[in-house]
C-alpha cells in the first residue's frame, strides 16, 4: 500500500486540531487562528487546505463521527447473534475513546449547528441513518416490525442523551450510569435472557480488547 498523499495527512492533522478546539472554546470561540495554533502552523497553511472556516469544521464533524464508525464496524464484524450487534453499537458508543467530556462537547458544538448548515445536516443524515441501520436488523429478529421500529428510534435518542449529559454534566457521566439507561429501556420491551446477559458481556470484553489494541485502557 502506497502512502498517503500529504495533502490528506495534513487535513485530517487540522480536522483533528478543529474538533480539540470545539470542544475547548465551542463554535463560536473556534476559530481558524485557534485551529492553526492548535496544529502548531500558520492560519495560513489552514486556509491552504480549507477555504473556510465551514469546511473546516465540516472535517472536523467527519473526523469526530469516523473512529466512532470505524469500532462499530470492528465490533459488528465479530458479533454473530442480533443481542451481540445491538450491543456492539452500545459498547462503541460507550468506548473509553468516545465516551468522554471533552469528546462529547465537541460534539455538541457541532450538532447545535446543524439545523442551520446544509452540510452539517447531510452529514448527520448519513450519522443517523447508519446507526438506525444496525440497529433495526437485529431488534427485528428480537420482535415485531412496529417494536423494533420505536426502540430503535428510543435507544438513538437514549445514546444521544447520555452522550449529552457526559457532556453537560460536571465531571461528565460515568459508562456504569449511562450503560444503566440503556438496559432500564431495553428492559422495558425484552426479558434480561442468558443470551442476552452474554452478548453484553462479550461485546463489553471485544470492545476491551479493540481498545487495548489501539493503546486505550480505561
Amino acid at each position: 500500500m502506497g502512502r498517503r498523499p500529504l495533502s490528506q495527512i495534513r487535513r485530517r492533522e487540522f480536522a483533528r486540531a478543529a474538533h480539540q478546539c470545539l470542544a475547548r472554546y465551542g463554535m463560536a470561540g473556534t476559530t481558524l487562528a485557534r485551529v492553526a495554533e492548535e496544529a502548531g502552523v500558520s492560519k495560513a497553511s489552514v486556509l491552504h487546505y480549507f477555504g473556510n472556516k465551514d469546511d473546516l469544521l465540516e472535517a472536523a464533524l467527519r473526523h469526530g463521527n469516523s473512529a466512532l464508525r470505524d469500532e462499530v464496524s470492528a465490533l459488528m464484524k465479530v458479533a454473530r447473534n442480533p443481542w451481540q450487534r445491538i450491543y456492539a453499537v452500545v459498547e462503541a458508543n460507550l468506548s473509553p475513546r468516545a465516551f468522554r467530556p471533552s469528546i462529547a462537547q465537541g460534539w455538541m458544538s457541532l450538532s447545535a449547528a446543524v439545523p442551520y448548515n446544509r452540510q452539517y445536516q447531510r452529514i448527520q443524515t448519513v450519522i443517523y441513518a447508519r446507526t438506525r441501520s444496525n440497529l433495526i436488523g437485529p431488534l427485528r429478529s428480537l420482535s415485531e416490525a412496529q417494536t423494533a421500529e420505536g426502540m430503535t428510534d428510543a435507544l438513538i435518542s437514549v445514546i444521544d442523551g447520555v452522550w449529552m449529559r457526559c457532556g453537560l454534566s460536571l465531571g461528565g457521566m460515568t459508562v456504569k450510569d449511562a450503560r444503566d439507561q440503556i438496559e432500564l429501556l431495553l428492559d422495558a420491551r425484552f426479558a434480561d435472557t442468558p443470551e442476552r446477559r452474554a452478548a453484553r458481556q462479550s461485546m463489553a470484553e471485544a470492545c476491551r480488547v479493540l481498545m487495548l489494541s489501539k493503546g486505550i485502557t480505561d
